[in-house]
């Protein structure tokens, strides 16, 4: 009898890991590569499509190049979910350093923390979380980028980048998370599914 159980045992389906795109979770596969490339050039276009969604503020300008980054590291875990938030940056770099880098420190701040928390807990209230709390540190983490990137190259002083916050920066920031976020809610459950059947 017991023999008999072990045997029924070792025919049961191991556990599917909810970030798993290879055999195990974390795991580079070459799907996992796939889709990591594939939402790194999804990111990268996006990233070219900028216009304003603050009326107080015509000059800032939102790209929906994060939905791809949260999305792919919230379906997929932190590791991709950093890569892609940080490789379409770099060929900006050339063109743009120093928005370049508050982009990427930015999407950095936003992914990897969402990612995290999400993997931690897969389930709908864990993903809310996951996007109140990478919500908070990616404000956090553009009004910092704001007031020591900007007065480098835009002449603008860094008292003067203070005063914005309130008026401008938060408010701005806030309409970009929430878009990212309420994007990236509906969007991770039917992306997770697609890439599963492609297995």
């Amino acid at each position: 009898m017991p023999a008999r159980t072990r045997t029924l045992s070792a025919r049961q389906p191991q556990a599917i890991q909810p970030h798993a795109t290879g055999r195990a979770a974390g795991t580079w596969t070459t799907r996992r590569v796939a889709i990591c490339a594939l939402f790194v050039a999804l990111s990268l276009l996006l990233s070219f499509v900028e216009f304003p969604i603050f009326p107080a503020a015509p000059y800032l300008k939102y790209d929906p190049s994060g939905i791809a980054a949260l999305v792919a590291g919230l379906a997929f875990g932190p590791s991709v979910g950093l890569v892609v938030a940080v490789l379409p940056w770099i060929v900006h770099l050339f063109v743009e350093p120093f928005g370049a880098i508050m982009a990427l420190f930015c999407a950095v701040c936003t992914v990897v923390p969402a990612a995290a928390i999400y993997q931690a807990r897969p389930t709908t209230g864990g993903l809310v979380a996951a996007l109140i709390i990478s919500g908070c540190t990616a404000l956090v983490a553009a009004i910092i980028g704001n007031i020591v990137i900007t007065p480098l190259y835009s002449g603008v002083s860094t008292a003067d980048v203070v005063a914005l916050i309130v008026p401008v920066l938060v408010p701005f920031n806030l309409m970009k998370i929430a878009i990212n976020a309420v994007a990236s809610f509906f969007a991770v459950r039917p992306v997770k599914a697609l890439a599963r059947s492609w297995a």
